[in-house]
This record gives structure tokens, sequence and C-alpha cells, in this order.
């Protein structure tokens, strides 16, 4: 009898030690994810916003920068994250932005907390390149090349040579300059303290000073003009590119006070035109034409922009910017969460009673992302394809964003 306890207790205590060498090394996607609950579609505003923060938090932080994709184990890594992250500087910037308004209303020092490390990875986005004033678009630690470098992106990535153990993708497009002022500025504005504003202020003189220097263009590690990082007044350039130079300098000018930054905005307008050229920011016509991409970035210039601009003149030419989005805007559906910021902006630059009970019902139907699953195409060292199936996370911070911004401006009810 004895016997037979002491061979029980001895299969019972190798069994759990081997249980747990399964779920660690065979099962690693259970413990991938760090945050799994998600809310219900039918859960108030204020639950879903803080159940998709905690998601975006727990799964999505890289070092205070926040991804917009995360593909699980066994396709992807616990750390570091695996997915398309081109775009990080949108859901970065969107997080610090949705932190500064949140500590605008609660003065919770956790609420700033996060939002000085959220700032802190944009400075970590420029230290990586080892050039002052050049900002990645992501950086990742690690040493060998993902494979995500291959699949989601054209060959941009390089080894960090000022952060030795690290990878960072260059190419940083006029999408994302925008971001870098927006998010930042947002912090200034509502968040920072004494030590952080001038962090700020040094961060956007570095990186939009070096754009000035560059005559008005976004160079990467070689020197060479980036893909899509055209502003300069002597090349042909859309009119977005022309708002979103505007609304750079404005911005760097108020929170640098440094005269450069404003003898280059009126340089733009006096010589160039910039002030013309932006007001037709907005294609219309032909409908098919209309890219609600481009919309989100006048939306955030233009925010930026008509809040410190005080020559009417300048502002008048800015609003018709403003109304040509708005008669898109007027009838858009809210497919996609910035979609419903749009009219947000509209509301706190004009002041105009512009919400109805559907689109108040938009705003308390905002949803962040559905987990999938789907297949991987993962290259390999022998120049084969492996599949994976994994499950994969978009983002929410678009959502949180729009959430924060309109209880700060009293758009949307704390009780929703």
């Amino acid at each position: 009898m004895f016997n037979q306890y002491c061979t029980k207790a001895m299969h019972k205590n190798v069994l759990i030690p081997l249980v747990w060498v399964y779920l660690f090394f065979l099962s690693p996607q259970l413990f991938s994810q760090k945050v799994n609950e998600f809310p219900k579609k039918t859960d108030p505003l204020h639950k879903k916003v803080a159940m998709f923060n905690e998601l975006m938090l727990g799964n999505h932080w890289n070092e205070g920068a926040i991804m917009q994709h995360v593909i699980f184990p066994p396709a992807g890594l616990d750390r570091p994250i695996i997915g398309s992250q081109a775009d990080c500087l949108d859901p970065t910037s969107e997080m610090l932005a949705a932190y500064s308004h949140k500590y605008a209303i609660t003065k919770n020092p956790k609420d700033r907390k996060i939002a000085n490390e959220i700032f802190q990875a944009i400075l970590k986005l420029e230290k990586v390149t080892g050039v002052e004033g050049l900002v990645a678009r992501s950086f990742n630690q690690t040493n060998e090349p993902l494979w995500h470098e291959e699949v989601f992106w054209y060959h941009e990535w390089h080894q960090s040579t000022s952060m030795p153990g690290y990878r960072w993708l260059g190419d940083l497009s006029a999408d994302k300059f925008t971001s870098i002022f927006y998010g930042v500025g947002t912090f200034w504005e509502l968040c920072a303290d004494a030590a952080y504003k001038e962090k700020a202020a040094a961060l956007l003189d570095r990186f939009i000073g070096r754009v000035v220097d560059n005559n008005f263009k976004l160079t990467d590690l070689d020197g060479k003009m980036t893909l899509w990082g055209n502003f300069c007044p002597n090349l042909p350039h859309q009119e977005l590119n022309s708002l979103e130079m505007l609304a750079a300098l404005k911005v760097t000018h108020h929170i640098t006070g440094k005269e450069r930054y404003n003898a280059a905005y009126h340089m733009l307008i006096d010589r160039y035109h910039y002030d013309d050229h932006q007001i037709n920011s907005k294609i219309l016509f032909p409908k098919e034409w209309r890219n609600v991409g481009d919309d989100y970035h006048a939306a955030r210039s233009l925010y930026m922009l008509m809040r410190l601009e005080d020559d009417p003149n300048l502002l008048n030419k800015y609003r018709m910017n403003l109304n040509r989005h708005w008669y898109d805007w007027r009838d858009i559906e809210f497919t996609w969460e910035s979609n419903i910021w749009f009219l947000m902006v509209y509301k706190v630059l004009t002041g105009e009673d512009i919400f109805t009970e559907e689109k108040e019902q938009g705003i308390k139907d905002m949803w962040g992302f559905d987990r999938n699953t789907r297949e991987f195409k993962i290259p390999q060292k022998d120049g084969s394809i492996k599949l994976v199936k994994a499950e994969e996370e978009r983002t929410a911070a678009a959502m949180i964003r729009n959430y924060w911004f309109g209880r700060y401006y009293g758009i949307i009810d704390e009780k929703w």
C-alpha cells in the first residue's frame, strides 16, 4: 500500500512539471497574449474603452511605442513584436494624445506617467537612427532581421549603430511627420510638466528643424528625400503637404518660441502661396479619388493649426479647406474610428452643433478590433515559404483617443 502511494505521488510530481513544460514550450501562444479579455459590443462606451486600453497596453506596448499590428505565436514572438510596423507612429501618437487628454481631465499621475513613457518612445525612435532629427517609423530590440521585415514593407530596415541590439525602419513619410507634431504638440499642451515640455520642444526643434534645413524635405539616413517626404516649395507636391508643413511650423514656433519657424511659415505663405495651395487638400471629385487616410492627416493638421492662427485672412483660408472636407464628412459613414473624430474636430473648430442622435449613437457604438486567426507566409532561410496559422490584433488607439478627446471637449458624456 505504501509503495503504491509512493508510486502515485512520484507520478503526480513528475506529471506536474511535464504539464508546465508542455504549456511553455509546446503552446507558447497560450502565454503570448498578455491580455485576453474583450468587451461586449453591448457594453457601455466607457467600459469598452477601458478594456481596449488594457489590450493595447498589454499586447501592443513596445518599450512605450504602440504597435498597430501584433501577430501572436507561433507565427509571431512574445518579444520582439511581429507584425506590420510602418505605421507605428500613428497609434503611438494617438495613445499619446489620448493620455494627454485623459490627464487633463483626471490629473492622475499614473496617466501622466504613461504619457511620459509613450513620449520617451518617440525620443527612442529618434535615438535609434543615430542622427539628430531623423525619426524611425518603428524599432525592435533584436540583432537578427525578423520575418515581417521582408513581408510587410520594402527594404528600409537598418541595424542601429547608436543602440546596439536594435533594428529600425526608415523612409519616414508625410503622414508620420504629421503624427509627430500632432502627438508631441498635444502632449506639450495638455500633459507635459516643465521638464517634459522642454524635452518635447527640443524634439520638435530637431525634427522640424532638420526638415527646414533640407529645404522642406524629409530626408533619410542616406541624405536623400524619402519616398513620401516632399514639402519642398521648389518641387511639385500635394496640396495636403502644404497644409501639413504650415501646421508643423505653426506648432513648432508656438512650442519652441524660435523665430526661424515663424519666418519659414510666412515665407512659404508670402513667397510660395502655401496658404492658397492648401485649400484644395481635399479631393472631392471624382468621388473615387476621395481618400479617408488623407482626410485624417488634414484633420490633425487643421486641428493644430486653426487653434493657433489669429490672422483672420489665413483663418478664412483654413476654414475654406475645412469646409471642403465638411462637404464629404457631413454624410460620412462611421466605417473607421477616425471618421468619428473628423466630426469632433469640426465641432471643436467651428462651434457648430452637428451631433444628431444618430451620430451620437455612432460614438457610443465605437469598437476597437476583433482578434482574428489567419495563415501567414513566413520566409525561411533556405528561400522556401512556411505557412503558419496564428492569431493577430489590429489597433484600438484611435478609438481610445476619440473617447478622451470627446470627454475633454464635452462631446462625450462620461456616463455613456
